[in-house]
């Protein structure tokens, strides 16, 4: 059934509704509704075949082993001296040991930043993943609650700065299914959503975008099934992959195209802007049977080069975004961690010469990782 038949459909049966008496919503109504979904563009491929080049083989180190309290990190940022914030949801063993964003500075001391995350009212949990800094000097966090509460009540976060310092925790956006990666461009924050779990289309994912002005107005809240006015891309996760995951890791090349990694298939997506900041297209640049996760990715603004990691290959790719080329960096076994290779790789970071990528460490089917060992570690690769 194509959208405007469903429309009509739906239009018909309440308007036969309302005049029995039962409803006063009018046809008319829905179709203003209607008409409110998020348009955005549609999905085309690049015109000429990607380059695979030679693997590097540059071999990775360990740059931190977080300890037994952090079975499962995530993701990082930069302060403003140069020390690497890392999220903790702790999806193994929250009860006990609860979520956590540390600090690790520039000589690798390792403590806790910030532990006051507020947990949710539908769920008593709160699970930091995605973060970065905004143009307010405040540090906005995702809260991944999919894992506990599949009802919409995944949230956007942020940690009030006061001198360079964390003072308190409060929640600027409520109704995301899975918030994941979070990226500042401009005024506005861009949040990767893995599922929609639409029950008609449920590979669908996508991202959203929400202005700092909007956010200083109060809370906003999200419309549910992926209607809401935000939305600025949408991906299909492909058929036959055995997977529904899809928009995970988010990053802006030099032009200031914004590049969406699929957890579930691998294809990452970019999508183009006007001058207004609508954006104008969506192009798949990476689809290659080499590469078929993508987690995390970051662009390092030297060389217009992004850093891509594969979860399920315990694997770490670069796609040069001048040249159309991918390659792989790095790829490993099985392996705890412990001497700095990859366990389950998920987000990277560019930090001066080195890209540090976490290890989330938390196997599920279809990964090389197999179990949450003792070791839970952060890599690095010298790359320059």
């Amino acid at each position: 059934m194509t959208f405007a038949t469903c429309l009509k459909t739906i239009s018909t049966f309440l308007g036969t509704m309302a005049s029995l008496g039962s409803l006063t919503i009018s046809p008319m109504a829905i179709a203003q509704e209607a008409s409110q979904v998020p348009q955005v563009p549609s999905c085309t491929k690049m015109d000429r075949e990607i380059k695979i080049l030679k693997n590097c083989n540059l071999k990775p180190s360990l740059f931190a082993d977080l300890g037994p309290t952090c079975k499962v990190p995530d993701a990082m940022t930069v302060d403003s001296n140069n020390n690497v914030l890392v999220s903790i949801p702790n999806f193994i063993g929250y009860a006990e040991l609860g979520s956590r964003i540390l600090s690790i500075d520039t000589n690798r001391k390792i403590t806790n930043w910030f532990v006051d995350l507020p947990v949710s009212s539908k769920t008593g949990e709160v699970h930091p993943m995605g973060m970065e800094f905004g143009p307010d000097g405040n540090l906005y966090v995702a809260d991944n609650q999919y894992f506990t509460s599949k009802d919409y009540a995944s949230r956007l976060l942020r940690i009030v700065m006061n001198d360079g310092k964390p003072v308190r925790c409060e929640v600027v956006v409520e109704g995301f299914k899975l918030a994941n990666a979070v990226r500042w461009k401009g005024e506005s924050v861009y949040v990767s959503d893995t599922f929609f779990d639409l029950e008609e289309q449920p590979r669908q994912s996508g991202v959203y975008r929400i202005s700092l002005e909007e956010m200083k107005n109060g809370l906003v809240n999200m419309k549910p099934s992926a209607v809401d006015s935000h939305l600025i891309a949408r991906y299909t996760t492909k058929d036959g992959t055995g997977e529904i995951a899809g928009a995970d890791g988010l990053c802006f090349d030099r032009d200031g195209n914004l590049y969406c990694g699929n957890f579930g298939d691998g294809v990452v997506s970019r999508t183009s802007f006007d001058a207004t900041g609508k954006p104008v297209s969506q192009t798949v640049v990476i689809d290659h049977p080499s590469f078929t996760c993508c987690d995390g990715i970051v662009c390092d603004p030297k060389t217009n080069k992004i850093y891509l990691t594969n979860s399920k290959r315990n694997s770490v790719h670069v796609y040069s975004v001048d040249d159309h080329s991918l390659q792989v960096l790095w790829e490993n076994d099985d392996d705890s961690g412990a001497t700095g290779l990859l366990d389950q790789p998920c987000e990277p970071m560019i930090r001066g010469d080195e890209l540090i990528i976490v290890n989330f460490d938390m196997p599920f089917p279809g990964l090389k990782n197999t179990v949450n060992d003792d070791h839970h570690t952060i890599s690095v690769f010298k790359i320059r």
